[in-house]
């Protein structure tokens, strides 16, 4: 019987290049296992080497082997188990370079990294820039001194960021009479005053009216690759010098009013609309037309007629009177009239502005506005044209109610109660542009396959052409077919262009064109968005009515 020994550092001895730790396949009288190897690896002096496990597992196989077979060759085999490694070095970046990590696996009875080896790799990979060198030397002290296979990681190099710019911006400097609804005063005592809506928002010569902030250009930055990393620089825009402005002669950037008047914003600046101050406008003062703005301090009487081309500020009411002007309509009360005729919608009262209308409530009035129409309290009975928004709620959003007439906008409703339960049919009409965008469309399409049926036709001729022989003829209407087929595809090329923009532009009609009631929408309503109507024959909650998915839905409202 065959002599076996027991597993241990003995059958253990390094490569002739003393790279590898081998493992001598002998008979032993022992149990072979991967644990049992790994045992004796670790009871040896090697452990500084490291341990591969698929030469262990092979081991393990070769020893099976040879306790199953009856005779063995008289040279004993070998199997590596373990390795010497030198400590493994590796750089990478992120994605734009602005980052540079070291990482070093610490030797297994191997060499170490040098500061020398981590300085040339740098150097191949370009590593030129905000090179921490601290950082550097305690990663290379650190794992030459670690645990086998101990592995750390430090930033080497950092980038200095771009910066990106700034654009100039302009702040306002004074309040203007759109933004401001004239609202009671509170006396010393904390009671508040109706009859005193402060004072009205106008400025005097050399009044600060807006500031320009200067753009910022910005700063490039520095990979640590030492290249240009592009920012993107700020815009610079003028302070847009209006009408009875001017420049500061010691601040270019301040705008300043040079009469007294109302201020109102531009796109980048201001300008003053010289204002006319009337007392009440009535049948002793007369019917006004004013080239600038007008601030009636109290109120435009029946009958009377105000013309303005710039804002209408009115600290009381408009009683059935006529209003134009090119501004903003400030109302400080509310805009009053009454039916011309019984179930008429001719008014006794009737406002066109091609600006905003803001006023605390309205009734029996026709109101047209070329932007939005703000009430804080009541919409009654009123014919409405915006194109714009309608918004009928005060500043909470807590109260604020349409009832009966007629209110057609570009860009939706919002209130807080539409209708009323005891009824009064309201019609909401927010049709606006969809027909004619319709109409746009099929134009667009009936034209597309127009100009498609014409190239497909200059393609047949063009095949035709090439069937002819050779001659100056056949160049000839090569070369007009040619330029007549790229003529043609130019056409249809502009023509999808408009079809994605028409598209586009549906898109945003449906998006505006909605009614929102914020606590109640009752019975007797019609809204028409589109081609469809929705008819409220109950009383809902906050509601939503818009297009969705091509249908007219009514459902709830979440704030």
């Amino acid at each position: 019987m065959e002599n076996k020994q027991p597993l241990s550092t003995n059958m253990l001895r390094l490569s002739t290049d003393k790279q590898q730790l081998l493992l001598l396949i002998t008979p032993v009288q022992d149990e072979v296992t991967v644990d049992s190897l790994t045992k004796i690896f670790q009871q040896s002096d090697y452990t500084n080497l490291k341990l591969n496990l698929n030469g262990i597992k092979e081991a393990v196989q070769n020893f099976h082997r040879l306790e199953r077979e009856s005779k063995r060759g008289a040279e004993l085999e070998s199997i590596a188990i373990a390795d010497r490694l030198d400590a493994q070095l590796s750089i990478e970046f992120d994605p734009l370079k602005m980052i540079a990590k070291a990482q070093i696996i610490s030797a297994y009875d191997g060499l170490a990294v040098t500061a020398e080896q981590l300085k040339n790799e740098m150097d191949e990979l370009k590593i030129s820039h905000g090179i921490n060198a601290k950082a550097i030397a305690l990663l290379i002290d650190k794992s030459q001194q670690a645990k086998p296979g101990t592995i750390y990681q430090v930033t080497v190099a950092k980038g200095t960021q771009a910066i990106n710019g700034s654009d100039a911006t302009f702040k306002r400097l004074v309040e203007t009479p759109r933004e401001r609804l004239l609202k009671p005063q509170k006396t010393e005592d904390g009671r508040v005053d109706m009859r005193n809506l402060g004072q009205l928002i106008t400025v005097k010569p050399g009044s600060e009216l807006m500031r320009k902030i200067p753009y910022n250009e910005g700063s490039s930055g520095i990979s640590v690759t030492a290249e240009t990393v592009k920012h993107k620089p700020g815009k610079d825009f003028a302070l847009e010098v209006g009408e009875n402005t001017e420049l500061c002669a010691t601040d270019p950037n301040l705008l300043l009013a040079t009469i007294s008047g109302i201020p109102k914003v531009l796109n980048n600046g201001m300008m003053v609309d010289d204002v006319l101050m009337v007392e009440n406008v009535n049948v002793g003062y007369g019917n006004v037309n004013y080239k600038g703005s007008i601030i009636v301090e109290g109120d435009i009487c029946d009958g009377m007629e105000v013309t303005a081309t710039g804002d209408v500020t009115v600290s009381g009411f408009i009683e059935s009177a006529q209003i134009e002007c090119g501004g903003d309509l400030i109302v400080g009360k509310g805009i009053l009239g009454r039916q011309v005729e019984f179930g008429s919608h001719n008014f006794s009262c009737e406002v066109n502005c091609k600006g905003s209308v803001i006023a605390n409530f309205s009734q029996y009035s026709k109101i047209h506005a070329g932007l939005d129409v703000n009430i804080h309290k009541q919409l009654l009975h009123c014919h409405v044209i915006c194109e714009g928004e309608i918004n009928v709620k005060d500043e909470a959003g807590s109260k604020g109610t349409i009832l009966g007439g007629m209110l057609c906008s570009n860009h939706g409703i919002n209130t807080v109660t539409l209708g009323a339960s005891a009824g009064s049919k309201t019609i909401i009409d927010l049709v606006g542009l969809y027909p004619k965008l319709m109409e746009t469309k099929k134009l667009i399409k009936t034209t597309i396959m127009q100009e498609q049926e014409k190239l497909q036709h200059l393609i047949d001729a063009q095949r035709k052409i090439d069937a002819l022989p050779a001659s100056e003829k056949k160049q000839v209407l090569d070369a007009r077919l040619m330029l007549t087929k790229e003529e043609v595809k130019k056409q249809l090329t502009a023509l999808k262009t408009e079809q994605e923009n028409n598209l586009a532009d549906l898109q945003l009609y449906f998006e505006n064109a909605k009614v929102i009631t914020q606590k109640e929408l009752h019975s007797d309503v019609s809204i028409s968005i589109g081609r469809d109507t929705f008819r409220s024959a109950r009383t809902y909650g906050p509601t939503k009515v818009s297009v969705k998915d091509y249908k007219l839905l009514a459902e709830p409202y979440l704030k």
